[in-house]
């Protein structure tokens, strides 16, 4: 238990600093500096103030010195990754899984919410996780790198051609590049099986929330909604449990 909670913190730590790289990076703004700053008045955050979750309850979620509200999105993010550390362990303890996994976790939330924030999905986090997966691969991994590499140009090809069929049945663009990208590197972690399973999940995730959309009048059928947080749902289904559903799966057709 205590090493859940230490975990717990760890990761809501690496969630506060998501943050910091979800604002600041479509904007094109430096990582490391200035310090922590309330977006709205640029007030430098003291540090009793930038506690992971609890300062956003502790402050009433209002910045202490504008009373401007801070974005929900803050503990949002810093709970989801603390979370997902404890999950990932819980699943594969401290192993070379736990750094891969929680990785690839890391980089799905980082595009997850700037593309529902600012419909952008950043070439450099798609390009550090390609970098980053690739080198864990091959030292964690080394039997199953050529798996990693098929999987990335797999995931990747499958895009493409959804992409292209899309544009020719809809004369428009329906998948970006950018989601194109972001399989790929998905790819590079989950292997081809679990990539193929996180496309299956993530897009009959997508139609479901699609269609319940329109239905509720919140969404019209050439509304585009985007498509990292369906796709980081699915790879987090297809990393925690992918090996018993295509188990279950590859049983039920004998």
């Amino acid at each position: 238990m205590f090493i859940k909670l230490i975990l717990f913190c760890i990761g809501a730590i690496f969630g506060s600093f998501l943050n910091v790289v979800i604002y600041r990076l479509p904007r094109h703004e430096s990582l490391l500096f200035p310090a922590s700053h309330c977006p709205q008045c640029g007030e430098k955050i003291c540090w009793f103030d930038n506690i992971p979750i609890l300062s956003f309850f502790i402050l009433r979620r209002k910045c202490r010195r504008c009373k401007l509200p801070i974005p929900a999105r803050y503990p949002i993010v810093e709970i989801l990754s603390a979370v997902l550390f404890v999950i990932i362990y819980y699943v594969y303890g401290f192993s070379y899984e736990f750094l891969f996994y929680t990785t690839l976790s890391a980089l799905l939330l980082t595009v997850t919410f700037t593309d529902l924030e600012k419909g952008k999905i950043p070439n450099c986090v798609i390009l550090t996780g390609v970098i980053l997966g690739l080198y864990m691969s091959l030292i964690f991994w080394p039997v199953n790198f050529i798996n990693s590499l098929i999987a990335f140009l797999a995931g990747g090809g499958i895009m493409i051609f959804w992409a292209a069929a899309g544009k020719l049945l809809f004369k428009k663009e329906s998948i970006g590049a950018g989601d194109i990208k972001l399989v790929a590197m998905t790819g590079i972690f989950l292997g081809l099986q679990n990539t193929l399973l996180t496309l299956f999940l993530s897009f009959l995730i997508a139609t479901v929330a699609g269609i319940s959309m329109i239905i509720i009048k919140k969404a019209q059928m050439n509304s585009r909604l985007p498509f990292a947080p369906f796709l980081t749902i699915g790879a987090l289904i297809s990393l925690m449990y992918g090996n018993q559903i295509c188990a279950w799966y590859f049983n039920l057709m004998r």
